[in-house]
């Protein structure tokens, strides 16, 4: 489990002319909550750029210190980020409020090491499943899920069942469940082309009802 310190601020104002002049003064809006706790707070930069180096990770428990309320050591989680769909910049981000003795559902991100050996034989690897939804206690929650491909031959798969995060975590997801699988680059052709081919004879079909309708018309 990763761990992040961040300090943030009461936000007392709302509405779109004060967040644009927050922004202006370089804070960031956002909002902490949980089953009885609900605050809007402003983030300074640097609070953001130490979030950027985690990447966001909705796995990283984050100690945060809420200036002008005399909260301090609140443990949160990161459960959305939202950005401008232009610049990409961060414009909001919601934190949810955690209990150490109380267990989570958290998405773990899936993380694939190792030269498929597969790929090496003319395969092609497929990643079907990118997180992993677990529940746990926050310290131990992990940070992310290793899985070493190098062995993988073509036909291999990985499946949900073969994960182990030890006795303290839950995994909610589907037992049988592909996360990785390697294919042999001829299913995949196969596949694009029955693809092509459906689309393909959808079409003739549309101009033989067009046909159809406009001789109905002359005959009539």
């Amino acid at each position: 489990m990763g761990k992040i310190i961040i300090k943030s601020f009461v936000r007392k104002t709302s509405g779109k002319e004060a967040i644009g002049r927050m922004r202006k003064d370089g804070f960031i809006p956002a909002v902490i909550y949980s089953k009885d706790f609900n605050f809007p707070i402003k983030l300074p930069h640097a609070a953001i750029k130490a979030l950027k180096s985690i990447h966001f990770s909705e796995s990283t428990i984050i100690d945060m210190e809420i200036e002008g309320t005399g909260e301090k050591d609140i443990k949160a989680l990161i459960k959305d980020v939202q950005y401008n769909p232009l610049t990409e910049e961060v414009i909001h981000i919601d934190f949810m409020r955690v209990s150490m003795e109380e267990k989570i559902n958290v998405n773990i991100p899936v993380v694939l090491k190792g030269e498929c050996k597969g790929v090496k034989e003319g395969g092609i690897l497929e990643q079907m499943l990118w997180e992993i939804e677990i529940e746990a206690l926050p310290m131990d929650i992990p940070g992310k899920i290793e899985l070493d491909v190098s062995s993988l031959g073509i036909g291999d798969s990985i499946h949900v069942k073969e994960v182990n995060l030890g006795e303290n975590v839950k995994i909610l997801e589907s037992a049988e469940e592909t996360i990785v699988t390697v294919v042999a680059k001829y299913e995949e052709e196969e596949a694009v082309s029955a693809e092509e081919a459906a689309e393909e004879g959808k079409e003739p079909e549309v101009i033989k009802e067009k046909e159809k309708e406009e001789a109905e018309k002359k005959e009539s």
